[in-house]
Formats: C-alpha cells, sequence, structure tokens
C-alpha cells in the first residue's frame, strides 16, 4: 500500500477494498488484523471483511474479530459518536448478544438498522428490542419486523402486541381522555367517577377499625410544596373509607402520598385508580418506603408487568417480596441479569438466581 499509516482510515481502507484496488493478498492480511490502524477502525474494517463474498477471506476476518478484546468492541458498540456506517457493519458482522444489545441501546445506530435486525434475531436479541421502547414509539415498523421473524419466542411475541396496542392503538383513547379532563377539570373527572370498582374495598373499610399506626411520611422535597402540604393535612383527617376513595379518584399527589399507606386498602385503591401512568408505576415499583402488597399489585397487571422498565424497578427493589421477584428475573437481559447478581442491595435469593441464569445465558452464547 501507497498510503502512508498516518493517512489510513477504516473508510479509506474499506473504499479501496470496495474497488478492488488491492491485491488479494493484501486483502487477506489486512482481513487478518495486519494494519496499523486506531482500534475503532480496526473493527470496522474487519467487520465489513465478515460480509466478504470471499469466503476464505471472511473466515479469516471473523477469527481476527474475536481476537479483539470484546471490551474494545463493546466499547465501540457503545460509543454514540462512532460512524453510524461503521456500526451497521459491525451489526451485521456479530452474532454476540452482548455486542448487538450495546448496538441496539446505542442511539447513533439508525432505526432501520435495528427493523433489519428484528426480522432475522434470535430470541436473547427480540427480547432486547422488543423493550427499547423509545426506537419503537420512533420507529412502529420495528414491531412488524418483530412480528414477521419467523423464530419470534412466545414471550416476544406477547410482548410486541402489547407494546402494539399500548403505544399507537391506546394512543387515541389517551388523548381523548385527557382532552376531557382539560375541558371539564380535574375536580369534575373525580367526581364522575364511580365507586362500583372499589365496592369490596369499601366494603372492607366500613369493617375495619381505624387504627393508631403511623400515616404515610412526606418526602423531603414534599415538604416544602404547598399543596402537597395541604393535600397531606387534610389526608390525615380523613377515615379509611375515604382515604380509599380518595385513593382510587384523586389526581397524582394524591396517589403518591396514598400508595405510602400502610393499610393495603388504600394502596390497592391507589392501584386501582384509572388514571394511574406508567411513570407513576414504574416510580412507585422503585420504592422502598411502600407496603408489599403494592408492588405485588403490580405484578397482576398484565399492562404494567409487561413494561420492561417496570419489571427491572421491582426486580432491584428489596422490598419486593422474593416469591414476586424471582419469576421476574428470568425476563431480564443479559446486561441487567450481571447488574443484579452482583447488587448487595438485594436478597441473596434474588442474587443467586441472577447468577445463575447469567452462567447459563452466557454460557450458551
Amino acid at each position: 500500500m501507497s498510503t502512508t499509516s498516518a493517512e489510513l482510515s477504516g473508510d479509506l481502507v474499506i473504499d479501496r477494498i470496495d474497488a478492488h484496488q488491492f491485491p488479494r493478498e493484501v486483502v487477506e492480511t489486512i482481513a487478518r488484523g495486519f494494519l496499523p490502524l486506531p482500534q475503532d477502525d480496526l473493527i470496522a474494517v474487519l467487520a465489513y471483511l465478515v460480509r466478504s463474498p470471499d469466503a476464505e477471506i471472511a473466515a479469516i476476518a471473523r477469527a481476527s474479530l474475536a481476537d479483539v478484546p470484546s471490551r474494545s468492541i463493546q466499547s465501540f458498540a457503545s460509543n454514540e459518536k462512532a460512524s453510524p456506517a461503521h456500526l451497521a457493519m459491525l451489526m451485521r458482522a456479530s452474532e454476540d448478544p452482548f455486542i448487538l444489545e450495546a448496538l441496539i441501546r446505542n442511539r447513533a445506530v439508525p432505526d432501520a438498522l435495528v427493523t433489519e435486525l428484528a426480522s432475522v434475531a434470535d430470541a436473547a436479541v427480540q427480547e432486547v428490542i422488543v423493550i427499547n421502547q423509545a426506537r419503537i414509539l420512533r420507529a412502529p415498523e420495528i414491531l412488524d419486523a418483530l412480528l414477521a421473524n419467523p423464530h419470534l419466542s412466545a414471550d416476544v411475541h406477547r410482548r410486541a402486541l402489547e407494546n402494539r396496542e399500548e403505544f399507537f392503538e391506546k394512543k387515541a383513547r389517551i388523548a381523548a381522555l385527557q382532552a376531557i379532563e382539560d375541558e371539564v377539570g380535574e375536580d369534575e373527572v373525580m367526581l364522575s367517577l364511580s365507586d362500583e370498582p372499589i365496592a369490596d374495598l369499601l366494603a372492607k373499610a366500613i369493617e375495619e377499625p381505624e387504627d393508631d399506626a403511623p400515616p404515610p411520611q412526606l418526602l423531603e422535597s414534599e415538604k416544602t410544596d404547598e399543596k402537597k402540604l395541604s393535600i397531606f393535612s387534610q389526608i390525615l383527617l380523613m377515615s379509611i373509607s375515604e382515604k380509599v376513595k380518595l385513593a382510587f379518584k384523586g389526581g397524582k399527589t394524591e396517589r403518591m402520598i396514598l400508595v405510602r399507606d400502610h393499610n393495603r386498602l388504600i394502596c390497592s385503591a391507589v392501584m386501582r385508580n384509572p388514571r394511574m401512568t406508567e411513570s407513576e408505576v414504574e416510580a412507585i415499583a422503585a420504592m422502598r418506603n411502600i407496603a408489599e402488597e403494592a408492588l405485588r399489585l403490580i405484578t397482576m397487571k398484565r399492562e404494567w408487568i409487561s413494561k420492561y422498565s417496570i419489571l427491572v424497578a421491582l426486580a432491584r427493589n428489596p422490598k419486593c417480596p422474593v416469591g414476586v421477584v424471582v419469576p421476574l428475573i428470568n425476563r431480564l437481559t443479559l446486561r441487567d441479569l450481571k447488574g443484579l447478581k452482583d447488587d448487595k442491595g438485594v436478597s441473596e435469593t434474588a442474587r443467586s438466581v441472577a447468577r445463575r441464569l447469567y452462567v447459563q445465558r452466557t454460557q450458551k452464547s
């Protein structure tokens, strides 16, 4: 090669290979990794050659790429400043679920490329794709590609359909409800709600004696908020039945205070509130000062537990009952399993299950 090493770049080498400007023996030398290039450029060149029509060159490049330290490839795959074209080459060349997960999470990778991958990905990678809600909202065709994948797992198929319903079909219904609330006001919406959905809770509340247990504690950030202080003061004077009604009909402030109440009837009513949002549920799932019943109720509603961010929050919450957490761990990605197995803030049971699954999956890959 007449070009000096200082002038070499990944793009230049790829362009020259593509234009057949190098003899085959030179391309073979490049495929062996004998090229004075920065690590990221070398990874891109090798990834390009992995898809060479020359089977021997492709095999040599694949072996050379496998010899590159995994941490270097992971770093490149996660680099949002890397060339999208180079990232695309790596995505098409790699079968490593860790690398593919990093690429899917990388915002520099085009949505079209993730759509392409979704149509052929295996179960582990399908799971990473279906939980990437930001991409799905941006590019709904990713769901179509997943659903067309002949190797789609039953679990991912279910989640893909739930995402389609939640993000696109349900969107119009939510917009209509918001329009009504904007027009008549929050108080009118509260008054219009029937007590029927909480009739069972109200019946139990009447039978339940008032107790002297401490009320839910305000967070430090709430103690300086006049509106929250006022609502909290009103709640202190309420009976259990009144709190149940407010929990079911109240706004976000009321919900986020009452969900921390020790009484299971009250937190149950909060979780039935029709205006409960997924962001609230995710915040509740991560709370450490909350009754186990509220966490258990989250897992009983399919549209909530199907959201990966909520699932992760529950799995990481030491207050979540072990019997609830263990089934959820199996749905974690490799990245989150790795974090959970070393998290001393959760139970030893959760860590050991995460550790076992992590070892099983990494051995398969």
